[in-house]
């Protein structure tokens, strides 16, 4: 299909590929995180509609990574990191030229997909490449990447969409992909796993993404009070039940993406569960964060970008640093710390008064920054501590998916919780003001603190004073809401950590086989 080269794959020419890979996946969720607001303006989408600009991906990725990583090992990783990177530069291409936010979602899906198929290959080639001297090198040059590339997505998308169009955020993604393309075809060979079982996990997959899809769905109507809420819960109840069928069905296959052999073991059990937590946790204050700085504080999206970067860069160095240090402190300490960070961040974060602005926002931002970081790299370091050295590419793969279902189910609670919280906050504050349904729906869109001025019909100054006021303080009370009743998250994920590490004797001293965190 592709033209093969006699030639042995260059190391360096190959890290080189891995890490653009790398930082296209990992900064596609900040650049577009910070572009939702604008987004929606032009394509006419809810705050509850614009989660599955970012869930969408998310639970493509996450629904087949496991399975995408049996691919690469029985059609040859350099066939599926060229077939994932065409894949996304035409999935880039729809988002790009997206009318509608359906077209939006299916390219979205179609590029998590993509990255699903790029990642294990990718990290299967850099694996072969290098020897296990050079090999951690090499995944620590990959994490510094991922998170140069984390901390840099708010500012590039924030630019791109304030300066030139928000549609350029997935065009940009094409010259990337055809350096992929082009040095992969000069510089990887071919290889494949040997004896690889050739059964996929078909039916795994197809629950696994329809329980997850069902439960977003049913989450996202449940916020809505004009549907029907007999069908969402309809739709979160049948979510569960294919939850339950998934769990047989893993039973039963040999090949299963949930393997059940790595899930018995309980300190891998716990790292799954810790990264679903920690997914879910992270991304919920990261959505629900962006449209703040842009709704409650009137920034547009690249200032929104610059005001996250902070954030993003010491989510980045502390992400590598803890990585680094598991062989001088003990992990349980270090888990636990990370936790108390997190969780006092998102507590002062939801008590600082609004009035304060970003100023009060950036010592809580650095916190959670600072919990995070470490959080991802040793749950990753810990779980992959308690198996052995050959199953560490399915088990990464396992804690992948964990981690991006986490963050996928946690944006469409974030949106839940806000906007319940926000109507809530909103129909109390204007009792007295006589606005009509269609008017109050309209605050309730984004880019509503510039549309205020189109409700003013019928209304004296004084009221349209009251209406702005009324908005500004309901946004503000439904952002400390929300991450208020999500401080109890870290704690549990502490909880975990103790479990897990009194599970797992001497793994504080275990070298770190950490895969990008």
């Amino acid at each position: 299909m592709y033209p093969s080269s006699s030639r042995p794959t260059n190391p360096r020419l190959a890290l080189l590929v891995i890490a653009v890979v790398f930082a296209i996946l990992n900064a596609d969720i900040t650049t577009v995180n910070v572009a939702l607001v604008t987004l929606g303006k032009d394509l006419h989408a809810s705050l509850g509609d614009l989660q599955w600009g970012l869930n969408s991906y998310m639970l493509a990725f996450a629904a087949l990574i496991v399975a995408a990583g049996r691919v690469a090992d029985v059609f040859g990783r350099r066939r599926c990191l060229l077939a994932g990177a065409i894949l996304f530069a035409l999935a880039s291409l729809l988002c790009g030229i997206a009318p509608t936010l359906l077209i939006l979602v299916i390219g979205r899906i179609l590029q998590g997909a993509a990255g699903a198929l790029m990642v294990p290959a990718g990290m299967a080639i850099i694996s072969n490449a290098y020897g296990a001297e050079q090999r951690a090198s090499a995944l620590g040059i990959l994490v510094g990447v991922s998170g140069v590339a984390q901390s840099m997505g708010p500012l590039l998308g924030g630019f791109l969409t304030a300066e030139v169009s928000w549609r350029w955020v997935f065009f940009i993604n094409l010259p990337l992909v055809a350096v992929i393309m082009i040095v992969t075809l000069r510089a990887i060979q071919e290889s494949h796993a040997e004896n690889a079982s050739h059964r996929i996990d078909i039916a795994g997959v197809l629950t696994l993404a329809a329980a997850l899809t069902s439960l977003l769905l049913g989450l996202n109507a449940a916020q809505n009070p004009a549907k029907n809420q007999v069908a969402a819960f309809g739709l979160i109840a049948l979510s569960l039940a294919l939850f339950v069928i998934l769990t047989f069905i893993e039973r039963r296959t040999d090949d299963a993406i949930l393997d059940g052999k790595l899930l018995r073991l309980p300190a891998f059990l716990c790292s799954c569960v810790a990264s679903f937590l920690l997914g879910f946790v992270f991304f919920l204050f990261l959505f629900i964060t962006a449209v703040y700085l842009q709704e409650r504080l009137g920034y547009n999206a690249l200032t929104a970008g610059i005001a996250l970067a902070p954030l993003s860069l010491v989510l980045a160095v502390t992400g590598v640093m803890s990585g680094r240090l598991t062989s001088r402190f003990p992990l349980r300490t270090m888990l636990i710390l990370s936790c108390v960070s997190l969780a006092l961040g998102l507590t002062i974060l939801s008590v600082v008064p609004a009035s304060y602005g970003y100023i009060g926002m950036v010592f809580p931002f650095l916190l959670i920054a600072a919990g995070v970081g470490p959080g991802f790299t040793l749950l990753n370091t810990a779980g992959l501590a308690a198996i052995s050295a050959e199953r560490s590419g399915q088990a990464t793969g396992m804690i992948y998916m964990f981690r991006f279902a986490g963050g996928a189910i946690g944006v469409s609670a974030a949106s839940v919780l806000h906007s319940a919280l926000f109507h809530r906050q909103l129909v109390f504050r204007l009792s007295e003001t006589p606005l009509s349904f269609a008017q109050q729906k309209l605050l309730e869109q984004p880019g509503a603190a510039e549309r205020i001025g189109q409700i003013d019909s019928g209304l004296i100054a004084s009221q349209v004073e009251q209406v702005l006021q009324a908005f500004h303080e309901s946004f503000a009370a439904a952002f400390a809401g929300t991450l208020w009743l999500n401080v109890i998250v870290p704690i549990a994920i502490a909880i975990l950590a103790m479990m897990l590490l009194e599970k797992t004797e001497g793994i504080k001293n275990t070298p770190s086989r950490d895969v990008v965190g």
